[in-house]
């Protein structure tokens, strides 16, 4: 039995992955940030080895992950003609997971990013799943293993983007609501 995570917005997961993209509609979503971050270093287990130069294996994986703070519609109402949209949105946290070979542009300068399009290309040599992200002053093209999309609070009927305050300000925090 399949309980909903928020069932008046449709909402049937809070955590999404790159097996749900099919089903994850990304269109007008609000970039609020993004960021580039790799692994945390050495363990703090003093029995693990560890060599500054191990990450110049090419071999292998990548520890880099790509991270946007964004506002997800959810779902978006249409009560007719002549009466203004409303959508049902959470702020999440999208990652990729083990990223490399990223090119792309970023053009904004004063307007935000926001999202249009999402999706997975033709498979590298590698055998691992190439992405492109595609949006207002944004386009990316990057491999990586996967992604996961965290919703960090229910979805919020009302306007497609969510002020800073309801958000709770910027963050890539990994963990959903429910």
């Amino acid at each position: 039995m399949t309980t909903d995570a928020h069932s008046e917005s449709g909402l049937r997961k809070a955590t999404l992955t790159d097996q749900d993209l099919v089903e994850t509609p990304w269109d007008y979503c609000r970039i609020h940030a993004l960021a580039v971050t790799d692994d945390e270093g050495p363990t703090e287990d003093p029995t693990v080895d560890y060599r500054e130069d191990d990450d110049l294996d090419p071999t292998a994986p990548s520890a880099l992950a790509l991270h946007l703070d964004l506002d997800y519609i959810v779902r978006r109402v249409d009560p007719g003609p002549m009466r203004q949209v409303h959508f049902w949105v959470a702020p999440a946290t999208l990652t990729f997971h083990n990223v490399w070979d990223i090119v792309g542009s970023l053009h904004s300068i004063c307007l935000p990013f926001e999202l249009k399009d999402l999706r997975q290309e033709a498979r590298s040599r590698s055998g691992e799943p190439c992405w492109h992200l595609e949006g207002r002053d944004l386009d990316l093209r990057f491999q990586a293993t996967g992604y996961t999309l965290y919703l960090r609070q229910p979805p919020r009927y009302g306007n497609r983007v969510l002020r800073m305050a309801e958000r709770g300000g910027i963050s890539f925090d990994p963990k959903p609501y429910a």
